[in-house]
């Protein structure tokens, strides 16, 4: 009881030309459905490679000043830099204002006064 007899009924068969032939077509299937994908993916990879690669050049030339000028003795409360213009929050005496650089140049391009009221 403890070595069961081999079943010839249950002996693994070898599969017939049809069961060949769909086998065959499936894998042909499976394997084009990967390419499709493995290329989707490398057209992705390969979008945001180059994205990254051309954005930093833009920055670069949008603020290429080395420099701005504010007024002697002038404290800096803020600033920020948006669209290609520089813009600085100052103090300086009991006075606030607001001054606005071209970011390639470093030019002032307008300053706006903050009035009490």
């Amino acid at each position: 009881m403890s070595h069961p007899e081999p079943n010839s009924q249950n002996a693994e068969q070898p599969y017939s030309e049809e069961a060949l032939k769909i086998m065959a077509k499936a894998r042909r299937r499976a394997g084009f459905s990967v390419l499709i994908m493995l290329i989707g993916f490398m057209t992705i990879a390969l979008v945001v490679v180059y994205r990254l690669s051309s954005m930093g050049s833009d920055i670069d030339t949008r603020y290429a000043a080395q420099s701005i000028a504010l007024p002697a003795g002038a404290t800096v409360i803020s600033s920020q830099v948006a669209d290609g213009i520089v813009t600085v929050t100052y103090a300086t005496g009991g006075d606030t204002a607001i001054r606005l650089f071209d970011g390639q140049t470093g030019e002032l391009i307008n300053e706006i006064a903050i009035l009490a009221q």
